[in-house]
């Protein structure tokens, strides 16, 4: 005699009738009621894999590799995801496994899933069916439609669905999961994001995987990444090195490097092939490519190596500002400020540079700083070098330039003569000169900066093909201690023909 279920098993309302498809009942019946957990079910989870020579093909087992379990441990517990990883370390078979698996535990449960082109989108959804086709029969739920596009559970009121990253692909759709697999070669990434927001405010996944092999640095993806690794979007960032997956060494390595078909060397060098299809680091996998990069990176490396420690000054706190090296008598300074949008978003940044040498003499670099916190210990570093001081204006600046000159003893530059226009003002053509300056000034080593992490923010500047050449940070990365070094080495020469050279002769100093 057969069974039938009715009603809604996600409330708990089951009633049996001796029906037909009684089996696909008591199946669902035993998912709801034991809840198998996603760990569980990866025991049976079996996948296919081709044969290859010197290697035997067939349906294997899942294995547990560690960097897996961590990705599963987040699946199961966080809303917002993206991984950057090495070529072939199993994110894609355990995405297809996740997904089965909440298609037929959560009543109701949709899921979509996008790749870059309708081809890869298809293979995509093959891994899903390989993963079903291959469960133990008694665990098996009908499947229906069961299509190149979609892998249904009408039983459970569950899909999932496959699209190409097409520009309107998703737009109708709220899912409980949208998946973005090789998310960086998205063609319509920024449109694909955008629609599934209802899915994210609904409080349902979103993951967001890619190896960084497209050259573009300035793609959604790893601005999304970059931002996560900075805990400012939400999402819960993963890197997976080629070494993740065992039995990867460095002699497996040497070969895969030694072995790059010939098409891709002739346009990428075996070093950045490797740095973008098999990464060692975070860093290697998204470091703009050197043609794009505003600044001479050979330089600034050379920098990084002759970065100090800050010395610490009587009546200052050093967790807030950094001090170089202390003012001497006779040597005129220039200053520049530039104010974040808030706290926790970019950084505020004050520089104090020795007009004569191009030295940066004193920082602040935060970005957990009030206004009201940077205002005050710029202040105290501009009246300490008694320095010619060039906030920039922009909205936040007029702030900081208004609460700076309520406190008094600092000496700001104007941009006219009649004194009005405090500053330095930001638009096109101010900046297209302050960034030509200071790339020449910095690669041609006229500027020296002991500052680590104010550093590092120019290897992040590039020449955004995109926006016709135009010199930006890439996404998820900031501009504002480069910009702040470059208003101050721009104006230089106000401090250097100033009546009031620093007068300071004697301080006392700890290390």
């Amino acid at each position: 005699m057969s069974r039938e279920i009715r009603g809604n098993p996600a409330e708990g309302k089951l009633s049996i009738e001796n029906r037909g498809g009684g089996r696909e009942a008591g199946l669902v019946l035993d998912i709801i009621e034991k809840q198998l957990s996603f760990p569980s079910f990866l025991e049976v989870v079996r996948l296919t894999e081709p044969p290859q020579l010197g290697k035997e093909g067939g349906i294997k087992k899942f294995e547990k590799w560690p960097h897996l379990m961590e990705l599963v441990k987040a699946l199961i517990s966080e809303k917002q995801i993206v991984v950057l990883k090495s070529r072939q370390v199993g994110a894609s078979w355990l995405i297809a496994a996740y997904s089965v698996w909440l298609g037929m535990s959560k009543y109701g449960s949709e899921v979509l899933l996008f790749s870059k082109g309708e081809l890869e989108a298809k293979e995509l959804l093959k891994k899903c069916r390989r993963v079903y086709m291959n469960l133990p029969e008694h665990m098996k739920i009908k499947a229906d439609p069961d299509s190149a596009t979609e892998l249904a559970f009408p039983v459970m009121g569950s899909s999932i669905k496959v699209l190409a990253a097409t520009e309107s692909a998703g737009v109708s759709f709220t899912s409980s999961l949208v998946v973005c697999d090789e998310w960086d070669e998205h063609p319509h990434a920024e449109e694909n994001f955008a629609a599934s927001k209802p899915t994210r405010d609904a409080g349902g996944q979103f993951v967001g995987i890619f190896t960084a092999s497209r050259p573009d640095p300035d793609t959604l993806a790893k601005a999304v990444f970059r931002e996560a690794q900075e805990g400012v979007n939400g999402f819960k960032a993963f890197f997976f090195p080629w070494g993740s997956r065992p039995g990867r060494t460095q002699e497996w390595y040497d070969e895969v490097k030694r072995s790059i078909p010939a098409r891709e060397l002739a346009k990428l060098t075996p070093e950045l092939y490797m740095a973008r299809n098999y990464p060692l680091t975070a860093e290697e996998a998204l470091r703009p490519p050197q043609a794009s990069l505003a600044f001479d990176v050979e330089v600034l490396e050379e920098m990084m190596k002759q970065t100090w420690v800050p010395l610490r000054l009587e009546g200052f706190d050093w967790t807030k500002c950094n001090i170089w090296q202390p003012p001497y008598m006779g040597e005129r300074y220039i200053a520049a400020s530039d104010t974040s949008h808030g706290v926790g978003l970019d950084y505020s940044a004050t520089v104090i540079m020795d007009a004569r040498s191009g030295l940066v003499v004193a920082d602040i670099l935060s970005n957990v700083l009030s206004l009201e916190e940077f205002t005050f210990y710029t202040v105290k570093l501009l009246r300490l070098y008694d320095a010619f001081w060039f906030p920039e204006d922009n909205e936040w600046g007029s702030m900081l330039i208004n609460l700076a000159l309520r406190m008094g003893g600092v000496r700001i530059g104007y941009r006219d003569e009649k004194r009005t226009r405090p500053g330095f003002h930001s638009d096109e053509r101010s900046l297209l000169g302050l960034w030509g300056e200071l790339i020449l000034a910095i690669n041609s080593r006229q500027i020296k900066i002991p500052n680590a992490l104010g550093l590092a923010q120019f290897k992040d500047i590039i020449r955004n093909i995109a926006k016709g050449g135009k010199i930006e940070a890439v996404r998820g990365r900031h501009d504002d201690y480069p910009i702040t070094v470059g208003m101050c080495w721009l104006h230089r020469h106000r401090a250097l023909s100033s009546s009031s050279p620093h007068s300071l002769s004697r301080m006392e100093w700890r290390e």
